[in-house]
């Protein structure tokens, strides 16, 4: 009769051990595969918001090119719908940007501003070529630096 109830105690000893250890890995592997979930979301979110700055920096420049290739010879008014158009894309920048790309960005807006609203009349061409210039290379820089920003691969930080 002994025997028998050592058998039984360790029988159940034996379940419960199994199922303590059994509902250890369990947690364990759910943890694991909540923190990969949430790393893939993660990785997910920065790729789509990668591709949204893409498409907010190329819309930006774009404009910016087109701005200063259309006013090269006469002035742009502010109420004109081209220039609207740049001051959303500028503030779409702004916002969704890293501080070395807003404050970038902003030095571009301001040289292909101030070219587009300086009156071409009875200006000297080396003044109107070396602003052109001047926003030409700000919109360079800003390819550069936007092109760094897009391609970063997603890192755990």
């Amino acid at each position: 009769m002994d025997l028998s109830w050592i058998n039984v105690a360790d029988t159940s000893v034996k379940i419960g051990l199994g199922a303590l250890i059994s509902a250890i890995s369990g947690y364990i592997v759910f943890m694991k595969t909540q923190s990969h979930n949430e790393r893939k979301e993660e990785k997910v979110h920065f790729y789509k918001l990668q591709e949204e700055k893409k498409l907010k920096y190329v819309d930006f420049l774009v404009q910016s090119q087109e701005l200063i290739q259309s006013h090269l010879y006469s002035a742009c008014t502010p109420d004109s719908e081209p220039y609207k158009s740049y001051l959303r894309a500028f503030n779409e920048v702004q916002i969704i940007s890293n501080d070395d790309i807003r404050s970038i960005a902003y030095n571009v807006s301001h040289d292909v501003q101030s070219f587009i609203f300086l009156n071409k009349n009875q200006q000297e061409i080396s003044l109107l070529d070396g602003m052109a210039q001047a926003a030409r290379e700000k919109v360079a820089a800003f390819q550069k630096l936007a092109q760094v920003e897009v391609t970063k691969q997603y890192s755990k930080t």
